[in-house]
Order: structure tokens, then C-alpha cells, then sequence
């Protein structure tokens, strides 16, 4: 099966797992719990250390939450780091050319693309506060959350033609600048609950400090290791389209 056509698979299970979990209990009038699966895309803007090696990125991802019946809200958030720009400078001088070429295998100018990669993991909580902005329904507001986790990154090196042999294998760790460490993160933004329980989505501002550490031994186009830890901001904006798995109502019966 291909990934889209997995991928479609997986959306139509959960909206017809939507459909099928609504519930008779009034979304306009009721404060209710109701678990979530989440698919985010998100832009941010690197700071301190983290600019000095990457310009601005994207994030995609997904989450698992439950907003609770007291609008408390938890969850568990993976995010893929993508398309950072990478700004290391002279990152690969020891092997460029006079003219700043790479040559490849074959003795060919190397067609390089060089960016960075990472992946965030960690747990969030916070509150759906519906008396403080206008909203549709007590359901539905202002969304604070706090954040904490794992970050990694590395610089990623894509060439579609020839090999590179200084650039495959053991060679490349000595280039890809890997890093860990712990973020902590905070959200505010709108929160939505569809009284038709068909648009759910939340939208707003976020950002996230980290210390992370480098994880190799030695830089090769320097010939110095990294060892102190760096510090690491990120701000940007956050979507989110919600999947709702909402709990049926208790049953009535009269005799």
C-alpha cells in the first residue's frame, strides 16, 4: 500500500471513528471531556545558538490530548523539525575547491542541498479558559499550555547524483554537528469545538527554550570537538486540526 494511500486510510478511520463516537450532550451548553488526535503544522524563528546555525524552519507533527470535562487539557506532541536553512559558516571548507565547489566521486561539481533536521518529543498541559475571550460555547477559548520534552538536530547533506564518498558513512558524523538536549515550551492561542462537531481546530503563538548538547567527538572541517552546551530559543505560530473522539452519552430508559 502506498503512503498516501495509507495516510487517507488512517484520516477516514478517525472521522468516521468522529462520526460514529457523536454523542447527543450539547457542545452549546455542556462542558464535556473529549479525547483528540491532532495533526499541526507550525513556522518558527530560531534564536541565540540556534540561529547562529539555522535560519528560520517549519514543524510538522501530531498529538494525543484529552481536553478534560473542567477544560484542563493534557497530551503527548511529536513534532519533525524541517527546512532549516543551514548558516554554519565554512562548513565544508576542507573539502570545497578554490571556487568553493564540491566535487563528487566521479570527479563531477557536486549539486549539494544542505539544511537542517531534528524531531521534538514531550508532554504538554494546560487550560481552555472560555470566559476570557469571546467564544462560541464554554468549549471553546483562550488555550494556555506548557510544555516539556526531548530536541534533537543535525545538519542533513542531500545530493541526487553521484556519491560523495567524505560525506557517507563514518565520514559524515564528523559534519553533522548532532545535538540533544531539553526544551520547554509554551503556547496561547484560540481553541475550537464545533457545536457540529465538525470543525475542530486550535491556531495561536508559541516558542521554546532548550539546552542541548553536541553529540559528536570531532568537527572534521575544523579538527575541534564541540563540548559546551548551547542554548537555544525558537518563536513562532502553530495550527492544529483537531479529531475529536468524543464519549457517548449515559442511556435514558423509561418503563
Amino acid at each position: 500500500m502506498k503512503l498516501t494511500h495509507f495516510v487517507c486510510a488512517i484520516i477516514a478511520a478517525f472521522l468516521t471513528l468522529q462520526s460514529t463516537a457523536q454523542t447527543e450532550r450539547n457542545i452549546d451548553t455542556e462542558l464535556i471531556r473529549a479525547s483528540h488526535i491532532s495533526f499541526t503544522l507550525g513556522g518558527f524563528i530560531p534564536g541565540m545558538e540556534l540561529n547562529d546555525r539555522y535560519g528560520a524552519f517549519g514543524t510538522i507533527g501530531g498529538s494525543f490530548g484529552v481536553k478534560k470535562a473542567n477544560n484542563k487539557y493534557w497530551g503527548v506532541k511529536a513534532m519533525l523539525i524541517t527546512g532549516a536553512e543551514c548558516q554554519t559558516p565554512d562548513l565544508l571548507s576542507n573539502l570545497t575547491t578554490e571556487n568553493g565547489e564540491i566535487i563528487d566521486n566521479e570527479g563531477e561539481v557536486a549539486q549539494l542541498n544542505v539544511y537542517g533536521r531534528g524531531g521534538m518529543f514531550g508532554l504538554e498541559a494546560g487550560k481552555v479558559f472560555s470566559d476570557i475571550l469571546p467564544s462560541s460555547n464554554p468549549n471553546s477559548g483562550l488555550l494556555i499550555k506548557f510544555g516539556a520534552g526531548s530536541i534533537h538536530h543535525k545538519i542533513r547533506f542531500d545530493y541526487t547524483e553521484n556519491h560523495i564518498t567524505q560525506l557517507e558513512g563514518e565520514y559524515l558524523p564528523g559534519y553533522d554537528r548532532l545535538t540533544w538536549g531539553y526544551y520547554g515550551s509554551f503556547f496561547a492561542g484560540y481553541w475550537v469545538m464545533d457545536e457540529e462537531k465538525r470543525l475542530n481546530f486550535y491556531a495561536g503563538f508559541t516558542g521554546f527554550g532548550a539546552q542541548t548538547f553536541p553529540l559528536r567527538t570531532t568537527n572534521f572541517d575544523t579538527g575541534i570537538p564541540d563540548v559546551d552546551p548551547r542554548t537555544e530559543l525558537g518563536f513562532g505560530i502553530e495550527f492544529g486540526w483537531v479529531l475529536h473522539i468524543y464519549e457517548r452519552a449515559p442511556q435514558e430508559f423509561w418503563y
